[in-house]
């Protein structure tokens, strides 16, 4: 069985150097490519690989950031040309952290460390995802979007959030001139937004409190939010006492 393997680079050169040497390791099947984070999703998502050869510097979407935005994540081999990294990926004890350009011994070390690791090719060990997801939370909490738009992306800094919304199965990202789909369900934003920004208030809502430019009463013990565009938010009477306490009100 081979270990099913994605390469993620904005260089073109880089994707092919490395999908070359690869060719050296017969346990490798290199079944997609991505030039950048945001199209790495889209195959990621698709393809389901075990481990992915992920490039650090990108536009549009980071390695890092792009990690973030996944839901179930393969095993990672960090590839990029800058040392700043080092460190942290190190200490979080990922797959491994090669540096470019890449050498043949340091690349069939890294290969080997992989095969242990995922000794089966199947899904990530619940010890190594609780790895990788260390490694995403030292990246720090969210604080940028990413929203597509027909033929372009939109980044939106989490500042510019005035709340999060859950209808159906989706998420929305609601802002002053934008509600759209977001990859992320509340607990998830919950648990990696800044607490002393974005609080709770609904089973369905999250709600960013510098974004609010009125409380109200509202019926049955409720409170009522009231943003600088209109929008409004509930503050259901389960959480009331909560969002005064965080509030001080």
């Amino acid at each position: 069985m081979t270990i099913r393997t994605v390469i993620v680079d904005d260089e073109k050169l880089a994707r092919s150097r490395l999908r070359r040497m690869l060719a050296e390791h017969p346990e490798i099947e290199i079944t997609g490519e991505a030039a950048n984070g945001w199209e790495a999703l889209t195959v990621i998502q698709e393809l389901q690989p075990h481990l992915v050869f992920l490039d650090i510097r990108m536009p549009l979407l980071s390695g890092f950031e792009m990690l973030e935005q996944l839901g179930d994540q393969p095993y990672v081999i960090f590839t990029t040309a800058y040392n700043e990294y080092a460190l942290r990926a190190f200490e979080e004890n990922t797959v491994d952290y090669l540096m470019k350009p890449i050498a043949a011994a340091t690349l069939a070390r890294a290969v080997a460390k992989a095969a242990k690791i995922i000794p089966d090719h199947s899904a990530p060990s619940p010890f190594y995802r609780q790895v990788l997801d260390s490694i995403i939370r030292h990246e720090s909490r969210l604080r940028r979007f990413s929203v597509k738009q027909g033929d372009t992306i939109r980044l939106i800094d989490a500042a510019e959030v005035l709340y999060f919304s859950a209808e159906d199965k989706y998420t929305f990202i609601n802002t002053a001139d934008l509600s759209d789909i977001i990859p992320f369900t509340l607990k998830e934003l919950e648990d990696r937004l800044d607490p002393d920004v974005f609080l709770r208030v609904h089973r369905g809502t999250i709600v960013n409190v510098n974004s609010v430019q009125t409380i109200q009463k509202w019926f049955g013990g409720k409170y009522k939010l009231l943003f600088a565009n209109g929008k409004d938010a509930i503050v259901s009477a389960n959480y009331v006492k909560f969002f005064k306490e965080k509030i001080g009100l």
